[in-house]
């Protein structure tokens, strides 16, 4: 059961990953998403491009880009045929990670890049070292796929990918300076797809693998730490640490709540699919989205739902949901959004600001809304950013991010 969930995911997703030709007339390719920092957005395209924006600029029609704003096209070497160009988009899932002046990117190729805000604005030649800017592995070499995003913590940047050999796949978590790009150490061979997102709690970094294991590492050394975690079924979801429990989503539709040092669940809870988005925590409740369309309210000590009936949106939700004020916002594979009142469940579709009939985005939504001073930002497959009024819930204005 376990392999032949395994086997539908990996060919969906190697479906997604391939659907690709040469930079121009493209599909969109990864389901990068948005962060925010500071009075910036970060957005992470379909087609391997990261925008920095300034939301003040993009609500007031400014020609982009305005001051403090660029794109930069995250390229690798073409691998296909009739390509008129040595060089196509690269493929990015994860979202960028952005902070003190940086944003961190890896892609599905196996890179890992750095780049300094001041740099790219004056467009200068990828990278500038002396300005904190590096790609890992440097040259030719290149990684396993990174499907999950970066995690930065104080000085340190850890990625997750994996590669198959001998008809095994295992996965390997690295530890890059973040300054300057150097190997700071590489984790022994870990059994399993590692899609994940790191983790890093405490000293301490948590992965999860589609063989069902969950490794915590020393952040420090990458030794494998004495506690680790097998289960029957592989997980599908990057695992949250949160209150000393680590709550993470399997190919067999529960998801899980594990103690730090526990090797039994203290919890887990049967959704009618997939756990694919990582859930979020609030307080004493978790807020699960789940394949089936549902947005579940757990008591994360107990498991126990909170509302009288789950959050039903109709379609399958990919996307970690996100914190707005008393609201979850909720973005589905159809394209619909929605704010969810976290105490009681309910909740209110923003409608399209073309057709009340379709769905709130012209595309499906695979990446997690953000929330960024008082607006919610959404970034569609269809390569679009749209921005909802949480209050009026509606839209406020959208840009393409579709440019030459």
């Amino acid at each position: 059961m376990k392999a032949v969930r395994v086997l539908i995911f990996l060919v969906l997703v190697s479906v997604v990953a391939t659907a690709t030709g040469c930079m121009g007339n493209t599909a969109p390719q990864g389901f990068s998403g948005i962060v925010s920092s500071g009075d910036t957005l970060f957005v992470g395209a379909a087609d391997g491009k990261v925008f920095v924006m300034d939301p003040d600029a993009r609500a007031g029609g400014s020609a982009f880009p305005s001051k403090g704003e660029w794109e930069y096209a995250i390229t690798t070497p073409s691998r296909g045929f009739g390509c008129s160009s040595s060089e196509v988009a690269a493929t990015v899932y994860g979202v960028p990670v952005a902070g003190t002046g940086q944003v961190c990117v890896g892609t599905y190729e196996g890179k890992v890049l750095m780049l300094d805000e001041a740099s790219r604005e004056a467009n200068m030649v990828f990278p500038q070292v002396r300005s904190g800017e590096w790609v890992y592995p440097r040259g030719d070499e290149k990684l396993g796929p990174i499907v999950g995003s970066p995690a930065v913590a104080a000085d340190t940047v850890f990625v997750s990918s994996s590669i198959s050999e001998d008809r095994r796949t295992t996965g390997r978590v690295y530890a890059l300076d973040r300054r300057y790009g150097d190997e700071l150490w590489v984790s022994e061979p870990l059994d399993g797809k590692l899609w994940a997102t790191p983790n890093v709690s405490d000293g301490s970094v948590y992965v999860s693998t589609f063989e069902g294991h969950i490794y915590s590492l020393s952040a420090t050394t990458g030794e494998l730490l004495p506690w680790s975690y097998e289960a029957e079924v592989g997980f599908v979801s990057s695992p949250l640490v949160a209150g000393g429990m680590v709550y993470v989503g399997t190919f067999d539709r529960f998801l899980y709540a594990i103690q730090l040092g526990a090797q039994e669940p203290r919890w887990q809870f049967e959704g009618e699919n997939w756990f694919w988005g990582a859930p979020v925590v609030v307080g004493d409740v978790m807020y699960a989205p789940c394949l089936d369309g549902k947005l579940y309210a757990l008591d994360a000590a107990s498991g126990k739902p909170v509302w009288d009936e789950p959050f039903d949106a109709g379609s399958a939700i990919a996307a970690s949901p996100t914190v707005a004020g008393d609201s979850l916002v909720v973005a589905t594979k159809a394209g619909d959004v929605y704010f969810v009142n976290s105490a009681t469940g309910d909740g209110t579709r923003v409608p399209n600001a073309a057709d009340e009939k379709k769905a709130t985005c012209d595309a499906m939504v695979v990446a997690s809304p953000c929330y960024h001073q008082g607006m919610v930002y959404v970034r569609a497959q269809n390569n679009v950013l749209y921005c909802i009024d949480p209050v009026r819930k509606k839209m406020e204005f959208t840009f393409s991010l579709k440019m030459e």
